[in-house]
């Protein structure tokens, strides 16, 4: 599960097992490793309109693709002024009451509540909505950790961590 420490630290360590839900599968972290900083522009938006269908974050920047046992740990900044909604899996809002989906913005004190997981290529969508004037450019900062992983008999120790169905 996200951490939600106010700095971003490694959820596990090299030699530490991890396992992912809902695949209920165990993995030992064979290696850690910080991925640097990536912006990318998601494009304009016209004002007062939300994306119909959510964007795969995967699919739109090919940066962010992980390789075969490869889990991402990812925390976003939007850094322009409108309001993103983080899906995973891309059809579930991870944000939500029983009533009501919450939107991240430039204003989200903490980057920490935008801590995300990703194992191989099963994505996560954004959804952006813009109730302001139109926009030129939607740009998110992505940053995080890359772990490499090797699939290990179930431990009566580890980490879990929730990535979604595909």
């Amino acid at each position: 599960m996200p951490s939600f420490k106010k700095e971003l630290e490694p959820i596990a360590l090299p030699d530490e097992i991890i396992k992912i839900i809902p695949q209920e599968r165990f993995y030992r972290v064979k290696k850690v490793v910080p991925l640097p900083t990536f912006v990318h522009d998601f494009g304009p938006m016209a004002a007062n309109t939300k994306d119909t269908e959510p964007l795969d974050i995967v699919k739109d920047t090919v940066k962010l693709e992980m390789p075969r046992l490869t889990l991402a740990q990812f925390r976003i900044q939007v850094l322009d002024d409108f309001e993103l909604l983080l899906k995973q899996p891309k059809t579930t809002s991870k944000f939500t009451t029983t009533h009501r989906e919450f939107f991240v913005s430039m204003k989200t004190p903490y980057d920490n509540l935008t801590e995300f997981f990703q194992f191989e290529d099963r994505s996560a969508g954004i959804v952006r909505n813009n109730p302001n004037g139109a926009l030129d450019k939607t740009r998110v900062m992505f940053y995080g950790f890359k772990y490499e992983l090797e699939e290990v008999s179930p431990s009566p120790r580890y980490t879990v961590v929730e990535v979604g169905e595909e």
